[in-house]
């Protein structure tokens, strides 16, 4: 009996013996920070919920399956299982890992490092075949991205995911994914990838959707720089991100004349300009340049004194009134003349100090002329039955109103005086149109003498008046010297309409020629003008011809080769938006 029981004990430890043998022991074969696996921290983090820091992947290489994992006091926050491997998300400072699985002895592993936050480590068991691993690896494969500007936005698959100094780097998954590149004020970069057998890198560099310039001043630095207005800097001067389009720039500094410019910023491009200032020590007055806006605009009104001016190649000059006389009685004398003149200016620098103006203005004025006379034995009345004869005198005043819109266009060049004071010398031309010319006429008559039977045209010899007559009338007449129809009445003030020349008094459009000085500080200006006319702004057809007769006798007063011009001097003011 005791020789069986001996036996049997000897089997069942030889058996135990055998089942010991048949185990192995899981031991690591490395232990690895991979610093450029970014999963942790961008592709897939993952957030210890209690302290809400990134936790660290461990990353279990392994073709061994239904491996139990436990971790130290710490906690294991989630476990993933992919092909080859197997995901562990552990918090920051862990310290180990034990390995259970059927058939093996159990592993304590306590790790060679530093737990860190958001870091991938790779753990490769022994028992890990190279044939097993390359088939591991083929499951995932690296791509790196690297975009500029740095602080741009990436998007994986439709995720934002996180990116250092400018790089994106990760170990995905196998197959087709997206990308996607923003930054602000860029315009946005996106493509496909394959991940297979390879490393995948892409360059994702942004078009700026802004322009930059630099801007260095000659002969010293320190200019304070003006964009739009608003001072940005002094120089030398490297601008921020603008958007495209033109920009005024102004340059200044004290003892030096400021340069104003226009500088154009086109996307994605940066400029450099460079540009040289005048002291006010190092230029004499007629060669600095003046300051301001290459193209400026403002306002004007004066005092405008008009002188009418006539001529002719005969004995005398009248007006548009035929009177009868015929000779220097009967001359034009213009008087009383004042007007004024409002309008809008236009200045374009040409080069330097030499500039383009030109404008509208408004122009009025009136003048007088004054008419008086007295016929001698003369017939001053007819009717079919008789004929009044004796002295017969008159007195009238024409009143002239002109509205005009006046047109010049000058060549000035400035002599600059102060740091905004300059002086401008004008010389151009204009072109002056009509809007209306109104003659107002009003006098009195008087005839005194007798009444004759008349005997066909000529007076009876004896007067058939016991008496001497006087008859006193009162002419008046409102004419439109731009019209050939001519309004006028008589003593009852009854209006006649009267069409006696083929042309109007007076041309529409004329032209002349234009000079004049102003002053200028800080954009006010105070100047003269003088306006010389050079056309004749009188119909030839109408002054010699058959004028307006006023008197109740018609003569044969013709002119030959009449003109007529207005000349006149302005004395204006104005402002300018030059700076």
């Amino acid at each position: 009996m005791n020789q069986k029981k001996t036996l049997l004990t000897v089997v069942m430890a030889l058996l135990f013996a055998i089942d010991i043998m048949a185990q192995s022991t899981m031991d690591v074969a490395k232990f690895t920070r991979m610093d450029n696996d970014l999963t942790a921290r961008v592709t897939k983090p993952v957030t210890d919920t209690d302290e809400g820091k990134l936790c660290a992947l461990i990353r279990v290489i392994t073709n061994l399956k239904d491996i139990e994992f436990r971790a130290d006091a710490l906690g294991i926050v989630k476990q993933e299982q992919h092909n080859g491997e197997i995901w562990i998300y552990v918090p920051y400072g862990a310290r180990s890992l034990s390995f259970a699985h059927e058939g093996y002895f159990p592993l304590l592993y306590n790790y060679t490092e530093n737990i860190d936050e958001g870091v991938v480590y790779e753990l490769r068991l022994k028992n890990y075949s190279s044939a097993e691993q390359a088939t591991a690896n083929t499951n995932t494969q690296m791509f790196v991205l690297s975009h500029n500007p740095d602080d741009a936005s990436v998007f994986i698959d439709g995720m934002e995911v996180k990116t250092e100094n400018g790089v994106f780097a990760a170990m995905m998954s196998k197959g087709k994914h997206t990308y996607k590149v923003t930054a602000d004020q860029y315009e946005p970069q996106e493509g496909e990838i394959d991940l297979q057998g390879e490393v995948v890198r892409r360059d994702a560099k942004l078009r700026a959707l802004f322009g930059t310039f630099d801007l260095f001043t000659l002969p010293v630095q320190g200019f304070n720089i003006l964009v739009n207005g608003k001072q940005v800097g002094t120089s030398p001067y490297k601008s921020g991100r603008m958007e495209p389009g033109k920009y005024k720039v102004r340059m200044e500094k004290e003892k030096y004349y400021p340069v104003d410019t226009v500088i154009n910023i086109r996307q994605a491009e940066h400029q450099s300009y460079t540009c040289t200032l005048t002291s006010f020590a190092d230029s004499l007055f007629f060669n600095r340049q003046l300051g301001g806006r290459r193209l400026s605009f403002g306002v004007t009104a004066g005092y405008l004194m008009p002188n009418v001016s006539v001529s002719s190649g005969g004995e005398y000059a009248g007006s548009a009134i035929n009177y009868g006389k015929g000779n220097s009685e009967e001359n034009a004398n213009f008087s009383s003349a004042s007007g004024f003149t409002v309008g809008l200016l236009a200045d374009y620098r040409l080069y330097k100090n030499l500039y383009l103006m030109a404008g509208v203005n408004y122009n009025y004025m009136k003048f007088k002329n004054k008419q008086s006379g007295i016929f001698y034995d003369d017939i001053w009345y007819a009717n079919e039955a008789i004929i009044c004869k004796g002295d017969y005198s008159y007195d009238f005043v024409e009143d002239y109103t002109m509205h005009s819109i006046e047109i010049p266009l000058q060549l000035s060049y400035r002599f600059v005086l102060s740091k905004y004071g300059s002086l401008h010398i004008n010389a151009g031309g204009y072109l002056n149109y009509g809007l209306s010319a109104k003659l107002k006429l009003n006098g009195t008559t008087l005839g005194e003498g007798d009444a004759y039977e008349r005997m066909g045209d000529e007076p009876s010899v004896e007067p058939v008046n016991s008496e001497p007559l006087s008859s006193p009338s009162t002419r008046s007449a409102n004419i439109d010297l731009y019209s050939k129809v001519q309004a006028f009445s008589m003593n009852d003030n009854h209006n006649e309409n009267v069409n006696i020349s083929n042309k109007s008094p007076l041309k529409r459009v004329n032209y002349g020629l234009k000079f004049g000085v102003v002053y200028e500080l800080k954009g006010f200006q105070i100047g003269a003008n003088y306006n010389m006319m050079l056309s004749n702004m009188a119909n030839a057809e109408y002054f010699e011809g058959n004028r307006l007769p006023i008197l109740l006798k018609t003569r044969k007063s013709l002119m030959k080769g009449y003109k007529q011009n207005i000349n006149s001097i302005e004395i204006k003011l104005g402002y300018i938006l030059r700076y």
